[in-house]
């Protein structure tokens, strides 16, 4: 799976610019562009809120998923 052609079929079928989503997902037209466009550059979280915007959910799995979540949230939380 591509996500970014995930996100960008998702994006027109529900009718939305680059610009409509970013707003929607509170993040910079620049990172919805990044993502479509496979960039490397755009941290989980804003593709999460893209994501949720769009009603796609990914669910990563493996041995290190949980303590990866930890991380993050920690992160978050210094922020």
């Amino acid at each position: 799976m591509n996500l970014a052609s995930l996100v960008r079929f998702h994006r027109k079928a529900a009718e939305l610019s680059q610009i409509e989503l970013a707003v929607l997902a509170n993040v910079s037209r620049k990172v919805v562009q990044c993502i479509e466009s496979g960039g490397d550059q755009v941290s989980w979280k804003n593709v999460q809120a893209v994501l949720a915007v769009l009603n796609v959910t990914l669910n990563p799995t493996g041995p290190l998923v949980l303590q990866w979540q930890a991380d993050l949230e920690h992160e978050d939380q210094k922020a």
